[in-house]
Formats: structure tokens, sequence, C-alpha cells
């Protein structure tokens, strides 16, 4: 199939770029040996557009493949055949339709292509033929740009070269290359033309940051890539006025409705979208990655099917509000409080929103009258309004009118806000009885068929999510299923690699688990999961997943809790510090009882109220799994949990066990007792002891070894520290002097890292391990066991830590700590450091330095990177205050720089050494001049020797007489100003730039010897 749509392609490209004649006109096509209906031809006017009926040809040729069939198959066990899968809106308009036909051999294909390439289309339809295949078919999608640029290269006819870089910026504004062909892509467009290379290298760069679309170009965008001009669309507010907004092939709902909060300043853009209307048709792109131009493509098709012209489509875009937010507060922004009530109103009046009494149609147009016209009321202005504010259906000529104009007059009378004087509070007031009251009407919705989980009335649904939860409605809008946000424990989805549709997973706290599979599946997965993130970190409630009951000497002020307890956090604390584990001790009651609750047990529930004992008895019932699944989340599988390396059968042979011990500060003795079991697995108490015997024997290493493990305590947030910032050089630098303080600290970092429920605590805990791993490496007796524990870890830090461990081996010891350039690269999990580097040219390049970097490796990579021939005599120098150092070769890069830091905070005042410390600065530049030929190496010559030798010469490094002094002056004024003899008017200016300071020389003489 594809080698055949290939084919076709080629000729349409040529067309096109019109390398290729046109085909004969229609009639000429009748007479031929071919007999189609009259709905396939191509440029039909009123009938299916192109887009659509590939969609369909190639939607029948997947349907030959046996994994779609099975797949097909057992999504329709409970349903005819011929059921459509998934009724879709008019963003679907080029859905497959029904795809179980009878399997088409190549001899139809054949002659579905010739038929296509024997009728006259337009240069927008040959766009869609060409794109459409690639949007439908990512095989194709390197052989589609392949052939442009084949076309492209060495093309002398200037409209078929200007028409072939119109066609690629338009392709690759639709569908990316694959990352095999993206590089010689990239390369093609970089030596393009200046006219087309920089536009079509932005349109790649924005098509793999957005992602391929669904629809071919429209032809606005046919214009705007012709000429080389933003798209500049007009949206329509809600209050009647209109703004501009400039988007590109690739933009997307999210960013348009950024781009228009930011022009209008609305600061709480939650929820509004982006909506397109054409006709009777509303289509709703939400606030997501939904494209544009997609929508407006959709639009001018369906516009054409209706026997308009592409050019003429009487599409409109607005920004409505969508949804409300579980949080929303209508006093916190007033622009999208004006915005909204604006569209209650004016929707109200075309009977967008049904009431449940006319009490509330009254109260709203009560509250409308009250804001446009003030307090006082005139029933005569009322009168000429109330067509304006009542919904046309409920409205009637005579009696009708007096009877809405005396209710309208008793609600206003009687309202609150009218007697106080708040028309603010008034607008407010109707956008939270919107959200209130309209949840359903305020909700994104999303087409669906349900796959597994519960049984439904029908597997076709809608889902819907507002600021309730998520609703699962019928055609009918009859509500099939609810589920509130506090119900749902994991959404995720499985995106399919041959088709659109992605399989959706809802799990609830019922063990009622819902399949689906969706076109959207990624958007509700992230509006969703964007929704329990805002409602736990607000939430004042959780569940306790486990019993907890306080050891007896600290009972005093500790809740008791049991699985399924409801616990309400204390009035300034909400989930969002419960989840962040800071703080392991938070206050709150349970049980009625005030006290302290641990925070690893308790799971913080995604809800503003307090939930309903249902609710509670739904936990209670299922607590045992809600604890496994919060595990899993934060931590590992069970399976995982068995196969975790830890230090257990290590502790028995090499831990002590139980030993008195006298400190040498005191005359008594102190008895430490301790087992094994407590010492190889997290623990919040700091230890009484080192945990190997062997450091028994040491009172100076035992002192260290507890201290090393009271600063890694405080480091992971596991003993309180206040908001004294913790310096790591404590828990490494002993451990670098001492190889068993070295086994010691590993021991007591693996320790740290098993069974810790604190996932706070875990990631600081392994911030200490990756940083570990990359200055020192254990003895034989440790080093076997770390290597199981990193082997047996699914964290991302663990593999990083293996690695950092082998090439610590392959590269030696470090002398020193980490840097805190290190320590705050890994707190921000940025696994590469790139430092400015300075050269004497004036340029700066970000080179990467890691922990075993040397300073002869940095020389390597500028020698790679500069194309230098040779790197000899180079060195890399530390400026630091007002001192330079030569960094030497074998030295590691931060080891260097710490070092002179620590000497900067010995020799300068305290004061001064905040500043300077952030002041340093890495150059490079040539310090040994052997075997250095003049002309032999360009690049070090305008780099490096010249740029860098001049400012010496010219403060007086080298000695010279006068005549040179002269012949040097010209060829600097030479190489910094050319030939022109423009700056010798200002000889006096110029001068300090070409002369040494010790050998003056006179302007007449510099003019002299120029000559």
């Amino acid at each position: 199939m594809d080698d055949i749509a290939a084919k076709a392609i080629w000729i349409m490209i040529l067309r096109f770029m019109g390398d290729m004649a046109e085909a004969k006109c229609e009639e000429d096509v009748e007479s031929t040996h071919f007999n189609y209906p009259a709905k396939e031809f191509v440029g039909t006017v009123g009938k299916s557009s192109v887009m659509q009926r590939l969609t369909m040809k190639l939607s029948k040729s997947a349907a030959q493949s046996k994994e779609f069939q099975a797949a097909v198959a057992a999504l329709n066990e409970t349903e005819s055949k011929q059921q459509r899968l998934i009724r879709t809106t008019l963003k679907r308009k080029t859905k497959l339709p029904d795809l179980l036909r009878k399997t088409l051999d190549n001899a139809e294909e054949i002659e579905f292509y010739e038929q296509v390439l024997n009728v006259p289309s337009s240069n927008l339809e040959k766009l869609h033929f060409i794109i459409g295949h690639g949007i439908l078919r990512p095989t194709l999608r390197d052989e589609i740009l392949a052939q442009i640029c084949k076309q492209l290269t060495n093309n002398p006819y200037r409209t078929s070269f200007a028409k072939g870089w119109i066609l690629l910026s338009l392709c690759i504004g639709c569908f990316p290359p694959s990352k095999r062909f993206e590089h010689f892509l990239r390369c093609f467009i970089q030596h393009g033309p200046m006219l087309y290379a920089p536009y079509c290298e932005n349109r790649l760069d924005r098509t793999l940051k957005n992602g391929p679309r669904t629809q071919p170009p429209s032809w606005l965008e046919l214009q705007a890539t012709r000429n080389q001009s933003a798209i500049t669309l007009n949206v329509f507010l809600s209050d009647g006025n209109m703004k501009k907004l400039q988007v590109d092939s690739a933009s997307t709902a999210k960013e348009a409705v950024q781009q228009l909060a930011e022009h209008i300043g609305l600061l709480d853009h939650f929820g509004f979208s982006i909506v397109i209307t054409i006709f009777d048709k509303v289509m709703s792109l939400g606030n997501g990655n939904e494209h544009i131009m997609d929508a407006i493509s959709n639009c001018e098709q369906y516009a054409k099917e209706q026997g308009q012209n592409e050019k003429n489509a009487p599409w409109k875009l607005y920004l409505r509000k969508e949804m409300f937010s579980a949080w929303y507060d209508p006093s916190a922004d007033p622009l999208a409080t004006y915005l909204i009530y604006k569209q209650i109103t004016r929707g109200l009046n075309f009977g967008e929103y049904r009431f449940r009494t006319e009490k509330d149609v009254a109260m709203i147009c009560a509250l409308e009258y009250y804001v446009e016209q003030g307090v006082n009321m005139d029933s005569n202005v009322l009168r000429k309004l109330i067509p304006d504010f009542v919904p046309n259906n409920l409205l009637t000529a005579g009696e009708s009118l007096r009877i809405w104009e005396e209710l309208i007059m008793e609600t206003f009378a009687a309202n609150e806000y009218v007697k106080s004087g708040t028309p603010k509070q008034a607008m407010e007031d109707i956008c939270l009885f919107a959200q209130l009251t309209w949840f359903m009407y305020f909700s994104r919705y999303f087409e669906a068929v349900r796959t597994a989980g519960p049984k439904l009335i029908t597997d076709n649904v809608v889902i819907a999510i507002n600021s309730n939860g998520v609703y699962f409605v019928d055609e009918t809008e009859q509500v099939l299923a609810e589920l509130s946000y506090a119900e749902l424990c994991q959404v995720t989805c499985v995106s399919a690699e041959s088709s659109n549709l992605s399989e959706l997973h809802i799990e609830t706290v019922q063990k009622e688990n819902f399949t689906f599979k969706c076109y959207d599946a990624a958007d509700i997965v992230e509006l969703i999961n964007l929704m329990l993130k805002n409602l736990k970190e607000r939430s004042k409630y959780g569940i306790a997943i486990e019993d907890y009951k306080p050891a007896l000497e600290e009972s005093e002020g500790r809740l008791f809790l049991l699985k399924g307890d409801l616990v309400q956090f204390d009035a300034d604390i909400t989930g969002a510090q419960v989840m962040a584990g800071k703080k392991r001790w938070l206050p709150g009651i349970c049980n009625d009882e005030l006290g302290e609750f641990p925070v690893e047990v308790v799971s913080v529930l995604a809800t503003l109220v307090k939930p309903t004992e249902k609710l509670l008895q739904l936990y209670k019932e299922s607590a045992e799994s809600l604890h496994r699944r919060n595990l899993k989340l934060v931590k590992y599988t069970t399976i995982q949990r068995q196969r975790m390396h830890t230090l257990r059968k290590f502790a028995a042979e090499h831990f002590r066990d139980e030993i008195i011990t006298s400190w040498p500060t005191q005359a008594q003795l102190h008895t430490v007792k301790s087992t094994n079991d407590e010492l190889w697995r997290h623990s919040y108490n700091m230890l009484k002891a080192p945990l190997l015997k062997v450091l028994l024997r040491y009172p100076e290493n035992f002192q260290k070894a507890l201290v090393i493990f009271y600063n890694i305590l405080k480091y992971m947030g596991d003993t309180p520290h206040g908001k004294q910032s913790i310096n790591t050089d404590l828990i490494f630098k002993p451990a670098l002097e001492c190889e068993t303080l070295c086994d010691e600290l590993y021991c007591q970092l693996m320790k740290q890292l098993t069974a810790n429920r604190l996932q706070h605590s875990e990631e600081r805990g392994w911030d200490l391990m990756y940083l570990a791993t990359g200055v020192m490496y254990p003895s034989s007796l440790v080093m076997k066991e770390l290597l199981e524990f990193l082997n047996t870890r699914t964290h991302v830090l663990a593999a990083e830590s293996l690695k950092r461990l082998k090439r610590t081996l392959a590269n030696g010891q470090r002398k020193r700590p980490p840097h805190a350039i290190e320590v705050e690269g890994i707190q921000q999990r940025f696994m590469h450091i790139y430092h400015k580097i300075y050269f004497p040219d004036g340029s700066v390049e970000a080179f990467e330095i890691e922990s075993f970097t040397r300073a002869a490796h940095i020389t390597q990579d500028i020698g790679k990177r500069f194309e230098l021939k040779s790197c000899e005599g180079f060195s890399l120098f530390v400026k630091i205050g007002n001192k330079v150092f030569s960094m030497p070769e074998t030295e590691f890069a931060f080891d260097f720089i710490n070092e002179l830091e620590e000497w900067m905070k010995l020799n300068l005042p305290s004061r001064s050494w905040t500043q300077v410390a952030l002041q340093y600065q890495l150059y490079f530049m040539k310090k040994l001049w052997f075997n250095v030929v003049p002309g032999r190496d360009r690049n070090a010559d305008m780099i490096f020797y010249y740029p860098q030798e001049v400012p010496k010469y010219l403060s007086g490094y080298y000695k010279v007489d006068t005549d040179l002094a002269i012949t040097m002056a010209g060829l600097i004024y030479i190489v910094g100003f050319g030939t022109s003899s423009t700056h010798l008017h200002k000889i006096g200016d110029v001068l300090p730039h070409l002369v040494p300071e010790d050998r003056p020389v006179a302007s007449f003489s510099f003019r002299g010897g120029l000559k």
C-alpha cells in the first residue's frame, strides 16, 4: 500500500511545484475506462473533502492487518460489526467510518489513486492529498519529506523552487520527520535559501514541540506561508469585545488561551477555552493540546462540503468559560468574573442554561439589572430590558411581561446585595450560582467507549469532567454514573502506537475500575490529575491508611489511629504540607482528639468539604488496598520490594550488636544496646554508636561517624534543623579522609534508603548517594553490597549512581567533598552541569563539567570544539576575586575550585567571602609558548594568540623600539579598522589602543608609518 501511495504522492508533488502538467478535465476522464460514482471525484463542489476520502481509503487498508482486526473484534464482542466505534463531533469529521469491510486487494488501491490523479485539483486539494498521507500514515512521512528535498536539490526553476520550499514548510508544520531522518532534514533546511531556511527550521522546532497535526493545512495557512507572514485571528470575548491572536501552524489551544490571558490581563484563566463555530456547529478546543489550525482546517472542509469556498468559510473563534475548578473563588480575578458574568447573562437570554424554577430566573435578572442599572429600580427601564434578560422561550406577549416585571421587582427589593450596595458581589454571586447549579453545563466533554469495568446502560458514553467530579453520560444527557474526586485513586492512559485511540484507566476506591477507548485519553488524564493535585494541596482532610499506636514514652500529644480513620488537619495545615513530608509530625484532630499524627500513615483526600459517612465507609473497607496503592505510587511493587537487596545479612556479621564503650569526655560508662533488625533499615532516631564493628575501637572515628549520621538525618529532613542550611562537607569530608568512615557512610546511606516511607526523605537520601558515588568508593567488602543495592533499586538516581560509581573507580577518588554547584545541581535534578568558560577573544562557551572531570579533560573538549590543531601549552585558569590561578591538568576541576574557595575564605574577611564565592570565573588561555608558528593554526591565532597577547603588548610587557612600535601599531590598526583612514582623524583617541603605554609615538610619526 505504501509504495503505491508514495508513487501517487510523487506525482502530486511534481504537479504542485509545476514540474508536471495538470490532469485532463473531468469530461475527458469520463470517457476513459474508469467508471466511478460521482462522489469519489476530487474537486467536486459540495462533496466530501479530500482528507475525508483519504481517511476512508487508508482506513480500509489498515483494516486488513491482523492486529487491527483482532483489536476491533475484541472491542465489539457484544456489539454488531456495523455499529460505529465512537460517535464523534465536527472535530472528528474525518473519523474512520465502518472499518470492518471485505479485504481490499492492490487492484482497488491502484484504481483509487488512478482516479485521484486523473482528475484536476486545486493547490489546496493537492496539499491535502500529500500532507494527508503524512498525517494518517507516519511510515510515509520521511518519504514525503525526502521526495520534496530531492526535487529542491539543484532545482534551476525559480517558481518550482519557491513552491517546493512552501510545500516543505507546510509539511513540517503538520508532521515531524522520524528521529532517524530529523538530523538530515535539519541540515538540508539550514543550508537552504535565507528566505526560507530560518522560517522552516522554526516550524520544524514548533512541530517537534507540540506534536503532529490531525488535519492538513487550511487555506489561511497556505496564504500565510506563501507570504511568510504571521497568522492573525480574531477572538471574540463574552462581553462583545474582539481581540487579536497571533498563531502559527503548531499553536495549541493552551498557548492561545495563555496568549489571550496575558493580553487582556486575565489572571485566573483555568477553565477558559477556545471555541469555534461554523453555521450551526460548535466545537470546543478546550485549553489543552488541540491545534487551533486543525479546527480551522476542519471548518473549511465542512464549508466546502456545504457548497462554499474554503476562503469564505464563516467560522468564528470565542474565548469562553467552559468549566469551573472545585476551588473556584470569584473574588480572585475581577476580569474573569466579569467575563463569566457576561457569558451567563447572555446565555440566559438565548436559553443556553436551564433553570429549576422561575424564582432562579428572576434572581439572575434582578442581579443583572442591579449591576447594569444601579440600585434604583425603574419599572419603565425594566420593562424595556426584560426581553434582553428573560429567556426568549419563557416570554409571551402581554400578560407574561407584566408577571415577569412584578417577579423581578419583588426579587430586586428583597435582595441583600441591593440593600448593601455591592454590585461586585452581585456579579460574584451569579458566577457562584452557575458553578454550583450548572456544573453539568460547565464541563469538559470527551467521547469514549467502555471496554471494561462496571456495566453501564450503554458502552458509548460521554465523559463529563467538572468542579464536582467525573460523570458518565449517554447521548440523551442521562447521567449513567458519577464519581467524586475523593473516590478516584488513579487515572492513567496507554497510548496506541498505530492508532489515535488510547486506553483510559480510571481506578476508584470502591475497586470499580473503568477502562475506556478514547481519542482524548491524555487530555482527560491531565485534567483529572490537575484537579486531584490542586484539591489535595488545598484539602484539610486525610484518611489513615494503616494503624498507628504511639510508643508509651511518646504517647502524650500523639494521636492513636486505626485504618480508615478520618484525620482533620489543624487550621494552618494543608494537604500540601502533609504530602511534602518535610515534617514527620503535624497537628490534627481524629475521633475528637487533638494531637500530632505521623504524615507517612495518612493519605490526603481530594476534597474541600468533610467527607460523607458513606465515603468514609468505602475507605475503611478498602484501607488495606489503598495503603498498598500509596506505597506503589511513592515506592515500589511487592515483587520489586522482594527483589531489593538490603544490609540485613551484612549487618548480622559486620554491624555492632551489643557494646559497652566509654566516651573520652566522661569518666562514666555508657551502655549502647541495639539489635541488627533496627540497624539495617531506615530510622528517625540518632545512632548511639557507628554501624560497623571496626569503628568501635577508634574513639575519634567513633565520634566522626555519629556526626556524619546526624548531618545525614538533618539533610534528609528526618530530624528538625530549622531554617539552617545543611553543609554537606560535614558528611563527605571525614569519609574522604578515612576508608573505614567511607564504608560507614555508604552503610548509613543504604540503611536510610531501606524501607523509607517518606518521599521527601528518600529523595534527599538519593541526593547524598548520587553525590557520594561521584567522589569516593568503598572497600571491596562494602562495594559488593553497594553494587547489589543499586542494581535492585528502580529509582532514577540508582542507575545514575551506579554509572558514577563505575566512573569514579576508573578515574580515582576526589580529594574534596562535592562542590556547592554539584549539590545544588542534583537537588534540582540536573544530571549534567554546564559551566561557562571565557576565552581571550571575548567569546563565552558552556562546557559540561562532571564530578570526575579533570582540567586535562576540559582542555581536550575545548580543543575539539574549536578544532585546534594542538592543545599543547594551553591551560584552564580560575579567576577568583582579583587573583588568577592556573589549574593543574591532573586536578579534578571541582576539587581545585573548592580548594581555592577554602583558601580565599581563610585569607579574606568573612564579610567579603560570600561576594567573592559568587564571582569566580573560568578562563582558557595559552600558558606555555612553544612550538607556536603563526598562521599554522588559524583558529588558535584568532581566538587565543592575538586577542590574548595584544593587551599584554599594549601594557608594556614587551620591549620594542620606536620603528617596531609604529609598524605594530599599523598592523593592529588594520586588524581593528581595516584599511579605512576614517579613524585617523581622531588619532589621539586611537593611539592608546595601538602603541604600548611606555612607548609614546607622535601622531605624525604614526600616520607616516601607516602610509
